[in-house]
């Protein structure tokens, strides 16, 4: 399978993803985006506000261009993102750096995850705030690997990172391995939690509005008494959906986080019986 360079830039409500590919791939490519762009727009119950352009670069020139524009950036308070061909702290940069800083190293592939989306950055700062040593975690839709890297960085003792996309998992997986938390992180093939026994104290799923509606009860059972539910890749429009789906499953709506057009929820299962 050809692996594509992919960038996602984002100015104000409006997101531009950027991909580098070869011609003859290129009218193929279009048609599968513009359809699957009308296809996601269904499922979000929003507008096709979306354009697509097709320009031709220079073959020597477009991976040079697509690295420079690939940054490391801090996705959290102490989460810096790097691709590997930079280093960090960089010498000409207006990021700082800390003593306390978590580097992951994510190269950009065919999965979501690189930090510089707002829903992975919301769903970083939830992680730093809720994982705490030796606790359990599942990554339900984890793209990249980059939130079970930092849940592991930031001290879980095992994360289960699950993806239903075969290339994202072996994506994932690779970059557990370049991040050193393989001994933590373990990744699955699958739709859902449904194929694990065990509970989790944390949960996180940045993915989608109608899969978390969908999933919202397996969520809440898989959940350890105590414990967390963190989800993203929901517009603001539909943040009171996801929640109201996620108070019926049974959990106590706490946290919400929004950056830009996107909200990141956090809810507890309670240990009482009482209705949230």
């Amino acid at each position: 399978m050809t692996k594509r360079a992919v960038t996602v830039s984002e100015s104000g409500s409006h997101s531009t993803v950027t991909s580098y590919l070869c011609d003859f791939q290129a009218p193929a490519v279009e048609k599968q985006v513009r359809s699957k762009l009308r296809e996601l727009a269904k499922q979000l119950g929003m507008p096709e506000s979306f354009s697509l352009s097709i320009c031709e670069v220079e073959e020597e020139d477009w991976l040079g261009q697509w690295r420079q524009s690939y940054l490391p950036v801090r996705a959290g308070r102490r989460v810096v993102v790097k691709p590997s061909w930079h280093r960090w702290p960089p010498k000409d940069s207006q990021l700082a750096a800390f003593d306390d800083d978590i580097v992951v190293e994510i190269d950009p592939q065919m999965a979501f995850g690189t930090g510089h989306h707002s829903t992975t950055q919301l769903c970083l700062q939830a992680l730093e705030d809720l994982v705490y040593p030796h606790c359990q975690v599942a990554d339900v839709g984890c793209g990249s690997g980059i939130l079970s890297i930092v849940a592991a960085k930031l001290g879980a003792a095992c994360v289960l990172a699950i993806d239903n996309d075969p290339v994202a998992a072996q994506i994932a997986q690779e970059s557990i391995r370049q991040n050193s938390v393989a001994e933590q992180v373990k990744v699955m093939v699958g739709d859902s939690l449904t194929a694990v026994s065990q509970s989790f104290d944390i949960i996180v799923a940045n993915i989608n509005t109608p899969t978390v509606v969908r999933l919202s009860g397996a969520l809440a059972r898989q959940t350890a008494p105590g414990g967390w539910v963190v989800v993203s890749g929901i517009p603001t429009v539909r943040g009171q959906r996801v929640a109201s789906a996620l108070r019926q499953a049974g959990l106590w709506v706490e946290q919400r986080r929004t950056k830009e057009s996107w909200v990141c929820i956090a809810a507890q299962r309670r240990t009482n019986a009482s209705s949230p």
